[in-house]
């Protein structure tokens, strides 16, 4: 249905002067009539009743002219305002995809502090194997592994310069944890089983290199703590509540300290003795750029639970 046409100004202003005019015109004659005693009967009691109703009616009419003016002042600020809030809006997003980019930068320098001490320690392990060929064969392989890992994470770097704006996209999630259940088993952890337990197709709206550096970060403490208890079981389970998907990463290592739940997430503030305290700040930082989340799930001992919105087809 095509939109009804407005009249210009012109031709309502036009009209009303029309209208005033008749009006004149019939007073005029009415008032001729009434002096020379012909206007009688009906036409004197219309002409009564005109002369006393037109002035109240153009006070109505001028009465509703000064609201509708105030009305539309009114709505065009209302207009006004809504665009300048949409303009804000706008620009509070491009400064929160910017900040996200940085931040997945900052994550990934983050990730590269992984490779790099396990390096160290590899190295440390090969200077003290002596002779042993083989254990030191083996050593050579598991460095190379972590050398493979560190150039990962620089080529993510990389790859952000063409990137552009990050955006999210359908990923598969049942398929990124068995990635990584799998990469972390190349790595020759051999005290250590990483199991990624998806008993369905779960796709979600993320962001790939967002999504590898969280579940990476959050792989990275659950070994470490391993590690330090001479091996043991990492679990990623998946499922979904709702329109989110849950990833939950679970460990059988050393309980955390209940002083630190409070702090776990606040920059800067670590257990570890070559930590920096960014890896799970910059984790939530992520989630929740994909309006997702990251806590410590206070249901279990040492639980961390990720939420991602389902993919629309989902």
């Amino acid at each position: 249905m095509s939109p009804r046409k407005e009249w210009p100004l012109a031709i309502y202003v036009l009209l009303g002067v029309l209208a005033g005019a008749t009006y004149v015109g019939f007073d005029l004659v009415s008032e001729a009539r009434l002096r020379a005693g012909t206007l009688t009967g009906p036409l004197s009691s219309a002409h009564s009743l005109i002369d006393h109703l037109i002035p109240v009616l153009a006070g109505g009419l001028i009465g509703l002219s000064i609201h509708q003016r105030r009305l539309r002042a009114r709505l065009s600020a209302a207009e006004e305002a809504a665009s300048r809030a949409e303009a804000l809006r706008a620009r509070l997003l491009k400064v929160e995809r910017d900040q996200a980019v940085w931040v997945l930068a900052a994550a990934v320098l983050h990730e590269l502090n992984n490779p790099l001490h396990a390096l160290g320690l590899l190295l440390d392990e090969y200077q003290a194997c002596a002779d042993d060929s083989a254990q030191r064969a083996e050593l050579v392989e598991r460095a190379h592994g972590q050398v493979r890992r560190a150039l990962a994470h620089l080529e993510t770097l990389r790859s952000m310069q063409g990137s552009g704006e990050p955006e999210a996209q359908p990923i598969a999630l049942e398929r990124v944890l068995g990635s990584l259940a799998a990469d972390v088993s190349a790595l020759g952890e051999t005290l250590v089983l990483v199991r990624a337990e998806c008993p369905a197709q779960v796709m979600v709206n993320a962001d790939p290199s967002y999504l590898r550096a969280i579940l990476e970060n959050l792989l990275g403490n659950s070994l470490h703590s391993l590690r330090g208890s001479q091996g043991g079981v990492v679990t990623m389970t998946l499922s979904t509540e709702g329109r989110r998907a849950v990833v939950h990463v679970v460990d059988d290592g050393p309980a955390l300290d209940p002083r630190v739940h409070a702090t776990l997430f606040d920059p800067l503030r670590t257990t570890k003795s070559h930590g920096l305290g960014l890896g799970l700040p910059i984790a939530r930082a992520l989630a929740r750029a994909m309006h997702g989340e990251l806590s410590l799930d206070p249901t279990a001992a040492k639980s961390f639970r990720l939420e991602l919105p389902l993919a629309d087809s989902q």
